[in-house]
């Protein structure tokens, strides 16, 4: 039997099983079971698999495991607020007195020696007994050095969630302060707690007048969204070359701002942003199958989804992920998006009045020289755009109302986009 060393040659996976992989996550699957049997070291590695898999199958959803850092300057009834998460979502919790009780018992402890190595021992022993590794915990005051939070993570105690609660930050920051405040044994070092969990950090604006229920909406709601960002390169979990990450379409009118969230999205995220005019004007200018039809016979649905669909499986769309504006516009381009290998898991609809969308576009211009936006009136170059007349976008407005669009194309688009 002959061993082929994969590290060696590049794998790639084809982008017709990514949609698949993501609705299953079986990346995450196969990411999870790795870090169970390097926690757990089992003995017989092929059983340990087969029963975390067959836990797999009947569990409901994903098993939460949070952290919670509260800022020093702020004041809250933490164990309140702990009542109202467990009620939400069934956390078991793991305080630092939990661990200190375990921890006083054990052979090994030594009176007035606190060991983090011993500490993470204990803390291991609770988190990874049932019930507790099935239903998920929720840990607070523990760990409260750096120390100790590295002996948790090199014996694999790892939070999916590190919630960060502190007040909400001023207009005017404050000035830094060189001296660490004093702080006693159950007191945690919090900015270097948040260093060590930047990885899976995500922070929680509490307002004084917060009550212990609001509170509580605020925490469970950055629990879900950091959840379902996990598989993001820039969020929390991250596995080379596994599908997850984002696919957005942008669908709005005209002057509806597609394009600039578009782009602040995209700087955000580290996203591939695409503008569907400015591929078709990279396409009508090749000299190949596709653009030679275009020069020839115009634009059709099947072309346009053609040109979308050469520029999305290049391999920077389909290992960052991408942002698309000006796509689709009507409903055939839709159903053609939806068909494609790696079709959008994101639509954002930018639900904008159309007065407002109105007097932005006819408050634009153009420096016809060199192309740029310009304030109108600003000098003799700077020109009202000829699609941007009140009589053109009004037209825009009946057209696709009877031709049922879901959205409106940029500006260099417009005259480009066809139909069979």
């Amino acid at each position: 039997m002959t061993e082929t060393d994969a590290t060696k040659r590049p794998l790639t996976m084809p982008e017709k099983f990514i949609p698949y992989l993501e609705k299953y996550r079986v990346y995450k699957v196969f990411k999870d079971m790795t870090e169970d049997l390097i926690v757990h070291l089992p003995k017989d590695h092929l059983k340990h698999m087969k029963v975390f898999l067959g836990r797999h199958l009947h569990s409901t959803g994903d098993i939460e495991r949070i952290m919670m850092l509260v800022s020093p300057n702020l004041k809250i009834d933490i164990k309140s607020l702990t009542k109202e998460l467990i009620r939400d979502m069934g956390f078991i919790v793991i305080t630092r007195r939990c661990v200190m009780d375990r921890y006083e018992r054990h052979d090994d402890y030594i009176p007035g020696c606190i060991s983090p190595v011993l500490m993470s021992e204990v803390t291991k022993q609770l988190a990874c007994k049932e019930p507790v590794a099935q239903a998920g915990w929720l840990m607070f005051d523990h760990p409260c050095t750096v120390r100790e939070a590295r002996c948790l993570q090199q014996d694999g105690i790892f939070p999916t969630v590190t919630l960060v609660l502190t007040p909400t930050p001023p207009q005017a920051p404050p000035a830094d302060d060189p001296l660490t405040p004093s702080r006693n044994f159950f007191q945690q070092d919090f900015e270097g707690l948040k260093f060590a969990y930047k990885a899976t950090l995500k922070e929680v604006y509490i307002d004084p007048d917060d009550d212990v229920m609001k509170m509580s909406t605020k925490c469970f709601n950055a629990i879900r969204a950091c959840a379902s960002g996990l598989q993001h390169t820039r969020h929390g979990y991250h596995v080379v070359g596994a599908p997850g990450v984002y696919r957005v379409v942008l669908v709005g009118p005209r002057g509806s701002g597609a394009r600039t969230q578009g782009l602040q999205v995209a700087k955000h995220f580290g996203l591939i942003y695409m503008n569907f005019a400015d591929l078709y004007k990279e396409a009508l200018e090749k000299d190949d199958e596709v653009g030679d039809k275009l020069r020839k016979f115009g634009p059709s649905s099947q072309l346009r989804a053609e040109i979308l669909r050469r520029r999305i499986l290049k391999k920077d769309c389909v290992d960052l992920g991408w942002v698309l504006s000006g796509f689709p516009a009507n409903g055939l381009d839709f159903e053609n998006l939806d068909n494609m290998s790696t079709p959008p898991n994101r639509i954002i609809f930018l639900n904008a009045d159309w007065q407002t969308c109105k007097k932005r576009l006819m408050s634009q211009a153009i420096d016809w020289c060199t192309g740029r936006p310009a304030v109108p009136g600003s000098g003799p170059r700077v020109l009202p755009h000829p699609t941007d007349t009140e009589a053109h976008i009004d037209y825009d407005v009946v057209r696709l109302l009877l031709h049922g669009g879901v959205g409106g194309a940029s500006r260099g688009g417009r005259h480009h986009r066809g139909g069979n």
